[in-house]
């Protein structure tokens, strides 16, 4: 039986499952896929179909690229075994993420993250300046909710297998996004920020160098959920917590962000603020920065850092 599809579209014949050729309701081709064939024949199948420039359209190409996920699944991920490299299936994926539908490009970023499954294929993948790709997912229209999705699991998925080797390209987008993302009305920006907490975590140097850091400690004081507002802080309070992490903490800097609202006079959020709303910004800015400053004193590095910027 198909997985992910309805029990009334298929037919078991045997051992093999036969599918109708005909559309679903999402409007993706219901692409035949008989899994009693040589996995290479399935294989050599889906990888032309998905990488023709002309003659196939866009629906069977999603189609397609659904039966590479159920292929991978039912050789177990065994990709060696059935006649082509990684890399050779990397440059055919590649291309639909250059796809003009966004449908296609977001099961591109589907079939990615269930390829990777560990430090050697993300190598390649990075090798192949995949990561570029990903990036200008993230960075699309707002409205394309299920490509920008697809992207950030698959960022995520980066995370797992190996966070030493996160390309820079996508660390700027998704700081690009946590940093602009409420002003744009950006449904994925709290995503970007989790995202971001979890890589500062695990691979600190590639956040900080791209002012991670100081995005994680802007959404801080955006943010008036005391339980958000306390994991943000928590994250940058980890990395004072420990030496070999304290070195990218910029505290004369950004760690003041968290202060500002109560040391800074003329205190504004955003520069561009009408006039009007500045006394009812601030003090829900004062809010965030007192939730923050509890949660700090939870630390012993901010205990004794924390005083030291009052006085300064």
């Amino acid at each position: 039986m198909f997985l992910g599809l309805k029990q009334s579209e298929c037919k078991a014949v045997g051992k093999s499952s036969v599918c109708l050729n005909r559309r679903n309701d999402s409007g993706e081709e219901n692409v035949p896929l008989d899994l009693t064939r040589e996995p290479s024949e399935n294989l050599r199948e889906i990888l032309q179909n998905v990488a023709k420039p002309h003659g196939v359209s866009n629906m069977r190409k999603l189609g397609h690229l659904n039966n590479f996920i159920k292929l991978l699944c039912s050789v177990s991920h065994r990709v060696e075994n059935i006649g082509f490299t990684y890399e050779e299936i990397i440059i055919c994926l590649r291309l639909a993420l250059l796809n003009e539908a966004k449908e296609v490009r977001a099961a591109g970023l589907r079939s990615l993250r269930y390829l990777i499954r560990d430090t050697a294929v993300l190598q390649k993948v990075l090798r192949l300046q995949v990561d570029y790709l990903i990036a200008r997912c993230i960075d699309i229209q707002q409205s394309n909710e299920g490509e920008r999705t697809q992207a950030l699991r698959l960022v995520r998925k980066i995370i797992t297998v190996n966070a030493t080797l996160f390309p820079t390209s996508v660390a700027n987008s998704l700081i690009a996004v946590g940093t602009d993302g409420l002003q744009e009305r950006d449904r994925m920006v709290r995503a970007a920020i989790a995202i971001i907490c979890e890589l500062a975590l695990k691979n600190p140097e590639v956040v900080a160098k791209r002012g991670g850091l100081s995005t994680i400690l802007k959404s801080v004081i955006d943010c008036q959920l005391s339980r958000i507002n306390e994991a943000l802080i928590t994250t940058v309070l980890h990395l004072l917590n420990h030496p070999r992490t304290r070195q990218y903490v910029r505290v004369d800097i950004e760690l003041e962000q968290i202060l500002a609202p109560f040391t800074d006079f003329h205190y504004r959020h955003n520069a561009d603020m009408a006039e009007g709303q500045v006394k009812e910004d601030r003090e829900s800015r004062m809010l965030s920065s007192r939730m923050a400053i509890v949660a700090a004193f939870r630390s012993w590095s901010a205990t004794l850092l924390l005083p030291c910027m009052f006085v300064h």
